[in-house]
């Protein structure tokens, strides 16, 4: 990995942290956030499958692909939270999905930078794809908790 990788990885990373200074705390802050982070995480994800799979025949091609196809993972994710919700399991909100497709476009738009940053002759690079792959584990971790949370609290108040 490049010098200019290495940056780019650490500022998304730092980017994408920010607004989670004490997620803990549930406000309605903290929920926008989770679903900026439920988009970039399910982005990241779907990125990491798709970046072994799409062969091109220029980096920017293949860049283009794979990111695209994880903002639209993005989409998935966050079309079937609102249909959860609309399914009782919350409130459906069309902001939420628009926060969650936000998240998928900020880590697509990541991905297409550090795609475009492999070298041209590189064949076969999956290191990259492991990146994005935990990338989108770790960023995963705070909407798991706060889904486990609502689920305890919403089976509590029903007891």
């Amino acid at each position: 990995m490049n010098r200019y990788s290495g940056i780019l990885i650490v500022c998304t990373a730092l980017l994408l942290a920010a607004p989670f200074q004490g997620w803990a705390e549930q406000t309605a802050d903290t929920s926008a956030a989770l679903h900026v982070l439920a988009g970039a995480s399910g982005a990241l994800l779907v990125s990491a499958v798709a970046y072994p799979l799409v062969e091109s025949d220029s980096n920017r091609r293949t860049a283009a692909v794979v990111a695209g196809l994880g903002a639209g993972g993005a989409f998935v994710v966050g079309l079937a939270k609102e249909l959860l919700d609309l399914g009782g399991w919350g409130e459906p909100e069309l902001s939420d999905l628009l926060l969650t497709l936000a998240g998928g476009v900020l880590a697509g738009t990541a991905v297409y930078a550090l795609s475009t940053l492999r070298p041209a002759g590189e064949e076969g690079n999956l290191g990259i794809s492991a990146v994005y792959g935990a990338f989108g584990l770790v960023l995963c971790l705070p909407v798991g908790e706060g889904l486990y949370r609502r689920t305890i609290l919403s089976l509590r108040s029903r007891s």
